[in-house]
């Protein structure tokens, strides 16, 4: 019998960016992926099915940042925090005003 290997800590190498080989692979992954999550599964599956063909790739991009920020401890916690106001902690619009909303990229002169 193996030995089972080590769950992954995180559900991405980075808080701020998936990588192709990383999370949701199919629409049908990423759907249920936010199943947990219902208003933004109806507003994914509501998006996907109103949207262009040329629109589909972005759709499909941002909401796998949702997903992302819903699943990532790091992302999570800061999240929490600033729902909840916890002293010494930082806000998620302080942690996400470096950052394109749309993307998620590193805006040109943001610090790192």
């Amino acid at each position: 019998m193996s030995a089972q290997p080590a769950e992954a800590p995180y559900p991405t190498r980075s808080p701020y960016r998936i990588e192709s080989d990383e999370g949701p692979q199919t629409i049908a992954e990423l759907k249920a992926a936010l199943a947990p999550w219902p208003e933004h599964l109806m507003a994914f599956t509501a998006r996907l099915e109103a949207a262009e063909f040329s629109k589909l790739r972005d759709l499909i991009a941002e909401y796998r940042m949702v997903w992302l920020s819903l699943v990532h401890p790091v992302l999570r916690e800061a999240t929490t925090n600033s729902q909840g106001g916890s002293t010494g902690a930082v806000p998620w619009d302080e942690v996400m005003a470096d950052y394109d909303p749309e993307t998620f990229e590193l805006l040109p002169g943001a610090r790192p």
